[in-house]
């Protein structure tokens, strides 16, 4: 009877302060800085063909056939939140709608966020003529735009949980393993990635302009071949504080 009352009591205390509290709303997550974006840029490559030089605007997304991946971007920034500085990649992402029998090639718009270590921002940032600069982030997560419960608050509150799970697990094999295991457990979470390459150059038409590749198909050997140039003025939007600090 007695411990009857007393789950009564606290049910009836519960109810009380659950039916007494304010409803007070959560403010959505949002960057404490944001760079300028870098929005336009023209992608080149050679015509295997006829041996020249074409370019296409990097939003232009031309059909090279079925399972060929066209490279694109719709936006670069740099972001900072809770103290973690981020490279974001707004871009369309290429798939097979059905990939076990391979049909229906497809793209999807993706929001993509990588890591940046004090290291990787300076090189980024002091990037001089002849310097080429390799982005392997220790983490990155992405999300489909499309998606019902995407927002960009979310996605920022959800990667933050991701990067600290992956740092908490990654303290937890160090502790319990050496540091080539813990560094082996980790990768097989976060495979390494060539998030973006980057070559600053001198145009042929004396132009500074910065030559860049980025994810998915980021490759060293071929970023003389194929890449995405901005002059190195609009490259340094990545570093020039924006007005706003939201992003859709």
């Amino acid at each position: 009877m007695i411990q009857k009352v007393l789950i009564a009591l606290i049910i009836a205390t519960a109810s009380f302060n659950s039916w007494a509290q304010d409803r007070i709303d959560n403010q959505p997550a949002q960057l404490s800085y944001k760079s300028k974006e870098i929005k336009s840029a023209l992608y080149w490559h050679k015509n295997s063909k006829t041996g020249k030089w074409e370019n296409r605007s990097n939003t232009k997304l031309v059909y090279l056939g079925e399972g060929v991946a066209v490279d694109n971007f719709n936006s670069l920034f740099i972001g900072e939140y809770l103290g973690y500085r981020y490279l974001f990649l707004d871009y369309k992402k290429y798939s097979w709608r059905y990939p076990v029998l391979q049909q229906e090639w497809i793209y999807s718009r993706m929001i993509m966020q990588a890591l940046l270590s004090d290291d990787d921002y300076k090189r980024l940032s002091e990037i001089s003529i002849g310097d080429t600069v390799i982005i392997s982030p220790c983490f990155y997560h992405e999300m489909f735009k499309g998606h019902q419960e995407y927002s960009f608050p979310f996605f920022l509150k959800l990667g933050e949980t991701l990067r600290s799970g992956a740092t908490t697990l990654y303290d937890s094999y160090k502790r319990s393993a050496n540091e080539d295991y813990a560094k082996r457990m980790h990768e097989k979470e976060y495979p390494p990635i060539q998030f973006i390459i980057l070559k600053r150059v001198k145009g042929t038409d004396g132009r500074d302009v910065v030559r860049f590749q980025i994810h998915p198909n980021a490759m060293l050997e071929l970023i003389d071949a194929f890449y995405f140039e901005v002059d190195y003025s609009i490259y340094q939007n990545l570093f020039t504080p924006d007005k706003k600090v939201t992003y859709k």
